[in-house]
Parts: structure tokens; sequence; C-alpha cells
């Protein structure tokens, strides 16, 4: 992959600024969670972009319903995904707070089967974290090709994507880790100054979160343009249920 490209795409843009702003004040309005579902299909639609060819400039923020419900259909579908999970990490939960309240003046076996049960749930927690690192984008690159929300599901097809870029997502996440840390040793340094230090501070945090997003999905999009069978260049599939 190209990480160098995928990092400095967003700059080359001659609206950058512009582009980057709407992306921040989505970010900053996500608690309202329809501009959550916003950004989120903003992020399909730079994958798409960038699978069809066009990987030198952010597209363009236009069709909102469309963004909305690329950003629903694939925040449902990770939802869907994760609930299994949920419920085994409750499941766990209830019973290792059951065997702690039992422990209470108890035998020790029943204190070694709360240690035990705590241990699992928190492996469990981190099996969970280390899934959703690859599935998350496999699900969004899975959808961002298919434009369905039933490709969500195709349990082949999203294993497959696993399987074969393992390497690739890995990088993307690796990358996002290092990007992360990279803006916030600059914000920190900056917000030394102040006055002027302290407003540039600010801006760069609320920029942050939508660009490493951005650069998030310039490199998924790159790990779709590998998949055979992808959608012609430009070309942006329908996003509805049962729709291929």
């Amino acid at each position: 992959m190209d990480v160098n490209k995928a990092i400095r795409f967003v700059f080359n843009d001659k609206q950058w600024i512009n582009k980057l702003l709407i992306g921040a004040v989505m970010s900053l309005l996500s608690f309202l969670i329809l501009p959550a579902f916003i950004l989120q299909g903003y992020t399909v639609k730079i994958i798409r972009q960038v699978m069809g060819g066009n990987d030198d400039e952010l597209p363009e923020w236009s069709d909102y319903g469309k963004l909305l419900s690329d950003g629903l259909f694939v925040t449902l579908g990770q939802l869907v995904w994760a609930l299994p999970f949920i419920l085994l990490m409750i499941i766990m939960g209830v019973i290792t707070g059951g065997l702690g309240s039992l422990a209470d003046g108890s035998s020790d076996m029943i204190a070694a089967a709360t240690t035990g049960a705590g241990l699992l749930v928190a492996c469990l927690g981190l099996l969970t974290i280390i899934a959703f690192l690859f599935l998350n984008p496999a699900l969004m690159i899975q959808y961002a090709r298919e434009g369905e929300f039933g490709a969500l599901f195709r349990f082949g097809e999203i294993v497959a994507i696993i399987r074969d870029h393992m390497a690739d997502i890995l990088i993307a996440f690796l990358v996002t880790i290092v990007a992360v840390f990279a803006i916030g040793v600059v914000t920190s340094i900056v917000s030394i100054i102040p006055c002027l230090g302290w407003i540039a501070a600010v801006l760069i945090g609320l920029a942050m979160g939508p660009y490493i997003q951005f650069v998030t999905g310039h490199l998924y999009g790159q790990i779709a343009a590998k998949i055979p069978g992808n959608k012609a260049a430009g070309y942006y599939p329908p996003s509805g249920p049962g729709m291929a």
C-alpha cells in the first residue's frame, strides 16, 4: 500500500480546508447521531473513489441522503456483528459477578473460580478487540464494493477479505495509531504557545478525527482496489437493503 499517498492526499485537494472543516463539524456534532452516520458514509465514499482509481483528492460533500444511508447501513452491520461478542461479555460478567458474591466468606474453590472467570472475561475482551481490528475494515470494504446491506452478512466474503488482506489491514491500523500519536505530539507542542497556540491546538484537535478517518478511508480504498470484481471507476452502487 502507498501509505505516503494516503497521508498526503487530503492536502492535495485544492479545497481541502473546506472539506476537512465540514468533516470537523460533522465530528463535533456526532452526539446528534445523524452527523456521525454522514461522516461514516463520507468515509465509504472515499473508499469507493480510491477503489475506482481517483485517489488524488477528497470527494465532494454532496448527496447527504446517500452519505447518511451508507453510514447508517455500515454502522448497523457493525453493531449486528458485535452483538454476539457483547452478549457473551454480558453473560460472563454476570457469572463473574455471581461467583464474586458467593466468594465472600466462602471456600477457596469459589474464590479461585471467580478469579478464573475474571481472567476469562479479560481474555474475551482482548480477543474481541483483536477481532474487530480486522472485522470493521472488512465490513467497510465489503459495503463500499457491493453497496447493499445484505452484503455485510456474507460471511465467506468477509472472511476472505480478512484472510487475503490481513497484513494490509494491520498496516492501516498501525498508520492510524502513528498518526494519532504524531498529531497529539504536535498539538501538545503548539499548545505551549499562549493564546494563538491554544487556538491552534483546539483547531488541530477538531480536525484530527476527520483527517485520520479520511486517511484510513484511502488505505481501505487501496485494499478494495486489490480485490477482483470491483465496480467500474466512478460508479457508486445503490445503497439500500436488498439492492445490488
